[in-house]
């Protein structure tokens, strides 16, 4: 892609993002977006032919935790959660997770889109936690639920910040109520 089209569509998918966050899903416009990033409707239809292509390409250009495995477990799984803490505090995470949730029931195209983007978030976690369970362990969706639940909790339902000691509390407690065995496990 040459550097020129390559800007343009950064500037339209972060004014795209901004207004998510401001607004929601609904002012998410070819209009709106246009407007925003101050380039032509012609150029967002030239990029984005449908509204839902705008919208995949604004919800999938989230961030997610990524971590370089340590061989340490509960570090590694301490500093997942808290890059997920912060994307969903500081980034769009929140947002998206939110609106993603609303329309996925009544939108199979949002609901695919969510299936993607659940899938690619939980990457990173599913791979660590998955090369650290032995035989009869619970399912890694389970532990994933468990470790990460809480932290959508506390951001999307409470509105709070999850502090240190709620991210050190979930990860001594699922680390230690599923213990595993394997070189990403010692200790425990």
């Amino acid at each position: 892609m040459d550097p020129r089209a390559r800007r343009t569509r950064e500037s339209v998918l972060r004014a795209s993002r901004e207004l998510l966050l401001e607004g929601g899903l609904d002012v998410i416009t070819h209009a709106q977006v246009a407007t925003r990033a101050q380039v032509g409707r012609r150029t967002m239809y030239r990029h984005w032919p449908s509204r839902h292509d705008l919208l995949h390409d604004t919800l999938a250009g989230a961030s997610f935790p990524t971590i370089r495995p340590t061989g340490d477990l509960r570090a590694d799984v301490r500093t997942h959660l808290e890059q997920l803490r912060d994307a969903l505090v500081h980034g769009p995470l929140a947002v998206i997770v939110l609106a993603l949730g609303e329309r996925s029931a009544s939108d199979p195209d949002i609901a695919s889109l969510r299936a993607r983007l659940v899938e690619a978030g939980c990457a990173p976690l599913r791979e660590l936690l998955g090369a650290s369970r032995q035989p009869g362990a619970p399912a890694v969706d389970t532990l994933i639920a468990e470790l990460e639940g809480p932290l959508f909790y506390t951001v999307c339902i409470q509105g709070r910040v999850p502090d240190e000691a709620l991210i050190d509390d979930l990860v001594d407690r699922v680390l230690a109520s599923h213990p595993a065995d394997g070189p990403l496990h010692p200790g425990l």
